[in-house]
């Protein structure tokens, strides 16, 4: 096992790595996710000699978000050193700031989930919706919707009818709201 140059376990160190340096901010708005991790030759019995591995770094804190990435990739660097490995290629995908709700909206959508009696709490997104983008040229907010065990970006997101009929009321009313302003 020593004497290995495992691209599997690099990886597997990696991934370990992006967590630590997530939790080291000790800020629940940062987050880290290795969600594909693809191994060759990709067999049982083999040593994997070649790992792509694709790393999401997000905060609402843009600073912070660059200070882990900055860690990530100095660790993937020591562990490819360490293990043997060649680190071929480590490429910044993006790093688009990130983008605050208006409170002119979030106040709006506050407003009509309270006047349609609904339960409603304020959550911090961290995935890439389009307001992100949105944020850039307009108020902009958004309107989530409760999923069964709150699980949402899987195939196994289920929303039922009533919930999706109130996030159309809640829209609707937070238009109206808007369209008065």
């Amino acid at each position: 096992m020593k004497h290995r140059n495992d691209a599997g376990l690099a990886a597997a160190e990696l991934a370990l790595a992006v967590e630590a340096a997530v939790l080291a901010t000790k800020a629940d708005d940062t987050v880290g996710t290795t969600g594909h991790l693809v191994l060759q030759p990709n067999a049982v019995n083999s040593v994997p000699r070649h790992a792509h591995m694709e790393i999401d770094i997000r905060d609402i804190d843009e600073a912070r978000r660059d200070g882990v990435v900055s860690t990530v990739m100095g660790a993937a660097r020591r562990i490819a050193a360490r293990r043997g490995v060649k680190l071929e290629r480590m490429e910044l995908v993006n790093a688009d700031p990130p983008a605050r709700c208006s409170s002119m909206v979030t106040s709006a959508i506050s407003s009509a989930v309270d006047e349609l009696g609904l339960s409603h709490r304020r959550m911090v997104s961290r995935a890439y919706h389009d307001a992100l983008f949105m944020a850039r040229v307009a108020p902009t907010g958004m309107i989530f919707i409760p999923c069964r065990g709150g699980v949402s970006h899987r195939p196994d997101e289920f929303t039922s009818k009533a919930n999706l009929a109130n996030g159309v009321r809640v829209l609707a009313l937070t238009l109206a709201k808007l369209s008065l302003q």
